[in-house]
């Protein structure tokens, strides 16, 4: 477990203030605040290259969809994105809201290279458009997969589309046999 030294989240706290970041807590395992979905990159960019807190390494990038939810959130979708700073041991959650009309924001596969598949992943599960993406597509659902299988309002037992998937099976000779 990351232990927070009370210098190192002030830091943090304090930096992440300047750059437009809200509702900034720590849990004792990250810390996590919220940040303007139109500030999201360049907030990002600001922490990746910043010497004194150094948010260098991605670790993932997941969505979260609202519709429902016990608690009132400022809009129904949310991008979470997930860094480290090895210089300082911690964790970060930055969470940007998506409003249901329009859930798109900026890629960040520019920064990181690991952003790239966790950006589609996210895009096929929660229907996330990241703006500028290298090869926006789905990753995980065959193309023409109608709708997005992690929505609240997608059918939990689908929607009859599994029969028509395709069916791939080993051919002899192949290793996976």
């Amino acid at each position: 477990m990351i232990q927070f030294q009370a210098s190192n989240f002030d830091t943090i706290k304090t930096r992440l203030e300047s750059l437009g970041a809200t509702n900034i807590h720590h849990d004792g395992a990250s810390v996590v605040a919220e940040i303007p979905r139109a500030k999201a990159f360049d907030i990002i960019k600001k922490i990746k290259d910043d010497p004194e807190i150094g948010f260098r390494f991605f670790t993932d990038i997941t969505g979260a969809d609202f519709l429902k939810y016990s608690v009132k959130k400022p809009e129904r979708y949310a991008v979470i994105y997930v860094l480290l700073s090895p210089s300082l041991g911690v964790r970060l959650e930055l969470i940007a809201y998506l409003p249901e009309n329009d859930p798109s924001i900026q890629s960040i596969a520019s920064l990181f290279t690991g952003a790239n598949w966790a950006e589609r992943e996210t895009y096929d599960m929660y229907g996330f458009e990241f703006k500028g993406h290298p090869n926006p597509g789905r990753l995980l659902t065959p193309e023409g997969f109608e709708g997005h299988a992690l929505r609240k309002d997608y059918p939990l037992k689908g929607k009859g589309e599994r029969s028509s998937f395709p069916v791939y099976r080993a051919t002899p000779g192949h290793a996976s046999e």
